[in-house]
């Protein structure tokens, strides 16, 4: 209690006199002051509490005044309540905490309806974990789960506008953005720079370092002293990534002994491991355990790490290993029949062949492989006619299918077989009624085959088609197949009887539709060195209005593809109410980026739009 002592000393009476003889604006200020000196000094209690509620019984105070000793109490009552939550970890105290964070909450709502702008409360409320005045609207009182899975499904892109709404929404914002880092060391010194910059922050701030899961090093040096400089800094920048779950490395040079080494013993614990580049140098990366996913790129068998280590690999990590990616070069000699000995293949919950010979000893073991929800097979198969046999295998018996009855994504994108009709037949047969298919790629499949699955496929939610000859009949016909609820939407062709964005209309329907590409084999982006400045700018008008047209006929997307290029929907509010419809161009794809690549909204998207399919070593254009 801190009630008014009996006078004691002639200095405690004389004291006790002046007050009295003070007006009641002065009282109230020294009871006041009293009271905010005593919570700074830290003996907030009972008789603090009545101090200031005598002193706001007082009339005529100012605002300014009252909105002082409301928060002063507010912030008292918040660090009392803290104090008790760490004494509720050993029980009796849930209630008295309840208590205290509805009184603190009163008080700040008091000084907001007050002074709305009140530098201080506004400052609280930014920092606040949770906003909970039941006057404000809800988005403003929803828990900090409820705004963990909202940003769960904004892309990147727009999640950045977050970092400028408060320091509430900047927490999760930066979570998901810098979830995942791609870094890239080579001749381009704005990366080269930025990439040093990630190093250095992760280096001074341990939080910063916490927050990045998936860590992806895109890697273009020759041998000499810039690279040894490069990865002597990675090195000691390795340590700090803690958290870190999964690790890429792509490029050249390839990952190597060395630094297999280095990243084991720092991240022996990681979930995915990655190496993409052209040749398989990581020897030792077997020592590896508890791995969930490994990638390995390369195309051919000449690395300085022997092929069977691939196997050893796998053997190492049956326990846990449920998603495999394998890259070749068709041009190149390779095999995977080894690793495909391994037991860990019938475990898998994932597989992705990519640009590689498919043996029959290959494909007679994904096919005992019952486990599997995901199939990407891209490439040659070296005995068709046992493939087609192994697919129209299949039957269905109490709605069940023998051959991967668990199948949800299906990519099947071949390189020389466009005659095996016969292949494709049976593909399709093995297709029909799988109810729980949502993602499908069927390559260049015959439009007339593909068209006869789809009605049976009522779970589909991503599809990548080619229609060789599009016409307005033939896109009625695919939009009648598909389920209305869905999601991406890939479609090329060779030859169009309209330019592609008129068909944009048909799209519409579609009202959870969030990302569409159209793409035209014989369409390509204008180049400045083939024309002359004036018609260049005229071409590339006409290329982005006729993006743009896609955005505005489809007001469900988010993301659009125009002919392999990718671009961000912007909208907002123009003039007299209309929509403005703006595109932001994403960064064009780099020579040996594999799965994430760009990010382009969602999981459906991103698993469309794979960049390693086809990997395009020898493209054009690409760095």
């Amino acid at each position: 209690m801190y009630s008014s002592p009996t006078p004691q000393d002639e200095l405690t009476s004389t004291v006790f006199d002046a007050v009295q003889s003070l007006p009641h604006s002065r009282k109230a200020n020294f009871l006041l002051d009293t009271a905010l000196e005593l919570i700074d000094s830290g003996q907030y209690g009972q008789g603090v509490e009545n101090y200031l509620e005598v002193y706001l019984k007082t009339p005529n105070l100012s605002k300014r005044d009252i909105a002082r000793a409301l928060l002063a109490r507010g912030n008292a009552r918040k660090s009392g309540g803290e104090r008790l939550l760490l004494k509720s970890q050993q029980g009796g105290c849930h209630r008295i905490i309840c208590l205290s964070n509805v009184t603190r909450k009163i008080d700040f709502q008091a000084v907001l309806k007050l002074d709305p702008a009140n530098r201080e409360i506004q400052h609280h409320l930014r920092r606040d974990k949770v906003i909970r005045f039941m006057s404000a609207p809800a988005s403003q009182r929803a828990p900090l789960e409820v705004w963990e899975r909202i940003a769960l499904y904004i892309p990147r892109y727009h999640l950045r506008t977050w970092l400028f709404v408060s320091a509430f929404h900047r927490d999760i914002a930066v979570r998901h953005i810098f979830h995942t880092l791609d870094l890239y060391f080579g001749e381009d010194q704005e990366n080269l720079n930025r990439g040093l910059d990630i190093f250095d922050r992760a280096k001074a701030d341990p939080v910063f370092a916490s927050r990045v899961k998936s860590l992806r090093l895109h890697w273009a040096y020759e041998e000499g002293d810039m690279l040894d400089l490069m990865t002597r800094i990675f090195r000691t920048a390795l340590l700090e990534f803690r958290a870190l779950k999964d690790f890429e490395w792509i490029g050249y040079p390839e990952m190597r002994a060395d630094m297999v080494q280095a990243v084991l013993a720092s991240h022996s614990h990681l979930h995915g491991l990655g190496l993409i580049g052209w040749h398989f140098d990581a020897v030792g990366v077997s020592a590896f355990r508890n791995l969930r996913k490994f990638t390995l790129r390369a195309e051919d068998d000449d690395g300085f790490a022997d092929m069977g280590e691939v196997r050893t690999v796998l053997d190492q990590n049956s326990r846990t290993l449920r998603h495999l990616i394998l890259g070749a070069y068709l041009a190149r000699h390779h095999s995977w029949d080894s690793a495909f000995q391994s037991v860990t293949i019938k475990n898998l919950t994932h597989l992705d062949l990519v640009d590689t010979r498919i043996s029959h000893i290959v494909f007679a073991r994904i096919a005992h492989a019952h486990n599997l929800q995901s199939l990407t097979l891209h490439g040659t198969f070296e005995e068709p006619g046992s493939a087609s046999i192994v697919f129209g295998s299949d039957h269905v018996i109490d709605g069940q299918h023998t051959f991967l009855p668990h199948l949800e994504a299906f990519r099947f994108v071949l390189v020389g077989h466009d005659d095996e009709v016969a292949l494709y037949q049976s593909v399709t047969q093995f297709l029909r009624q799988r109810k729980k298919l949502r993602r499908l790629d069927l390559g260049s499949c015959p439009w007339e085959l593909v068209l006869g699955v789809l009605p049976d496929l009522t779970g589909l939610r991503v599809l990548g088609v080619r229609i060789t000859n599009l016409a307005q009949d033939s896109l009625n016909s695919l939009v009648k197949s598909i389920p209305h609820e869905m999601c991406a939407l890939n479609l090329s062709t060779v030859v169009s009887e309209q330019p592609l964005n008129e068909y944009a209309r048909s799209f519409s329907v579609f009202s959870s539709l969030s990302f569409l590409h159209l793409h035209s084999l014989s369409k390509h982006r204008p180049k400045p060195n083939l024309m002359s400045e004036k018609d260049f700018q005229v071409q590339t008008d006409l290329w982005t209005s006729s993006a743009r047209c896609i955005a505005t006929a489809v007001p469900s997307v988010d993301f659009i593809g125009w002919h392999g290029e990718h671009y961000v929907v912007v909208r907002s509010e123009g003039d007299e109410g209309c929509e403005s419809v703006e595109l932001k161009e994403l960064p064009s794809r780099r020579r040996l980026d594999c799965g994430k690549g760009v990010d382009l909204g969602s999981e459906d998207a991103a698993w469309l739009e794979r960049k390693d399919v086809p990997m395009d070593y020898e493209m054009p254009g690409l760095e």
